[in-house]
């Protein structure tokens, strides 16, 4: 008896080992994904840092010290041109400006015992206004006066200007600092995570399945996080490159057209460049905030129901004038019948867009074609050149914002690179889709797909209530 029941004892504890060693296994499975979900977490929680706080804290860095830069601009203003209602007015707005900039800094500046308080800045930034703009008024009557004040005002400023530069360094430095740490906890999520794995059969294979899913997972938030930094940075970069040139010729020609008194109409012609390039800005800032709100979300529509025939038949007429101060020809096949509901003043734009970039980029007195079609359900409009073409390598990157296939054709023509981006964000706000093909030498096909509406009773109802309704 006690043979037989020392050999029923092996099978009960092989039985109690597959046990433990599956408790053991789960354990290690379930310690696995805690540490996984542990380090998703941070870096999550780092890359939020990263987006609301430090690149916040980079941007409004660098408002402010544009702001510090325009009021010491509009200070020099007074010192070489004399105070002037135009001026004075200038001036006092851009101190206001300068005092929002300071408030908006306060939202996200860190305790940091090396930056001056934005309580500090806002000090500074006061007793520089109430000690110079009462000296303007002496300008004219005690010079001396008004020198020694604009001095003590210009020191005060550049304090401004290095805490400005300070703030946008220490932005700099702790975005790159939180991609450092995020790279770290990855590196020990690998080290750990391999240790573990060290200890397990061939049942834990499930286990090292998860636990490389959670590593990818994070190195993937890792290169999520720097892809949106370096976007992020040129973006900026190319909307600086593109406002500075303009306000660099603005500038040019402002100071030029000043000391040509006697000379009125090289002073016309200057001022007409300078009306130019404000317009250029105007239109390019226009362009960054309609792609912000389309970021946002907040895109502004006016959706009506429309009937697409008529829409397009109008819309070739002004297509058409466009086409030809471009030097081309617009031709029209347009075929498509039906409803839509879509904001046709956005969409008109999409296709304008299409029509302007295909004159831009085809031989002189050449056709453009703009036609539509339907197709299922859904209506086609393409914009059809027979321009150079795009290289298939930059074919998909036309959509991207300041992408230009040929840069220095683009500059000269006006050309922001903001276009296409703008036509992409009003077709996918309207549930379409916007595409290109292109053959070299041959030209250029620009598609916008826009869904359509089936012909109901109640969709002919809506057509024939106003639009307010």
């Amino acid at each position: 008896m006690k043979g037989i029941f020392q050999k029923g004892r092996a099978p009960q504890t092989a039985w109690r080992l597959a046990v433990f060693s599956m408790a053991g296994l789960l354990l290690a499975i379930a310690a696995a994904d805690l540490l996984g979900l542990g380090i998703i977490a941070r870096v999550r929680t780092i890359a939020e840092q990263a987006v609301t706080v430090d690149v916040a804290l980079e941007d409004r860095g660098d408002d402010f010290r544009v702001a510090v830069l325009d009021m010491r601009h509009y200070h020099r203003n007074i010192i070489f041109a004399g105070p002037s209602r135009r001026g004075l007015a200038d001036f006092d707005t851009a101190h206001a400006v300068l005092l929002v900039q300071i408030d908006r800094l306060e939202e996200v500046v860190v305790d940091d015992p090396s930056l001056p308080s934005p309580q500090r800045l806002r000090e500074q930034a006061q007793q520089y206004y109430d000690d110079f703009r009462p000296a303007i008024d002496l300008y004219a009557t005690d010079p001396r006066a008004f020198t020694r004040a604009s001095d003590e005002g210009l020191l005060r400023l550049a304090e401004l200007s290095d805490a400005a530069r300070e703030i946008d360094h220490l932005g700099e430095q702790r975005a790159a600092a939180a991609l450092q740490s995020v790279e770290r906890e990855t590196s020990r999520a690998q080290w750990a995570l391999l240790a573990m794995l060290g200890g397990l059969t061939l049942a834990g294979g499930a286990f090292i399945y998860l636990s490389i899913r959670n590593v990818r997972e994070q190195q993937h938030t890792s290169a999520q996080l720097a892809g949106a930094l370096k976007l992020k940075n040129d973006f900026i970069a190319d909307a600086s490159h593109e406002l500075r040139t303009p306000l660099t010729v603005l500038r040019a020609n402002a100071e030029l057209a000043r000391s040509l008194e006697n000379d009125p109409e090289l002073q016309s012609e200057l001022l007409d460049e300078i009306l130019q390039e404000s317009d250029r800005m105007t239109g390019l800032v226009s362009d960054l905030l309609f792609l912000a709100n389309s970021d946002a979300g907040s895109l502004p529509l006016q959706i009506d129901l429309v009937e697409i025939a008529p829409f397009l038949t109008e819309l070739s007429d002004r297509a058409g004038t466009l086409a030809r101060e471009r030097g081309v020809t617009l031709r029209t096949a347009l075929q498509a019948r039906g409803l839509a509901e879509i904001d046709s003043a956005r969409i008109e734009q999409a296709i304008m867009i299409l029509v302007d970039n295909a004159g831009k980029y085809s031989p002189a007195e050449s056709v453009v074609v703009l036609r539509s079609a339907i197709q299922e359900d859904e209506i086609v409009v393409e914009v059809q050149d027979r321009g150079t073409g795009i290289p298939p390598a930059e074919l998909p990157h036309i959509f991207e914002r300041f992408y230009r296939v040929d840069k220095a054709r683009s500059r000269r023509q006006g050309g922001s690179g903001l276009g296409l981006a703008i036509a992409k964000s009003i077709v996918e706000a309207h549930g379409g889709r916007i595409s290109a093909e292109s053959v070299l030498g041959r030209g250029t096909t620009m598609r916008i797909v826009l869904p359509r509406v089936r012909v109901t009773p109640s969709a002919v109802e809506r057509r024939a209530q106003p639009a307010h309704s």
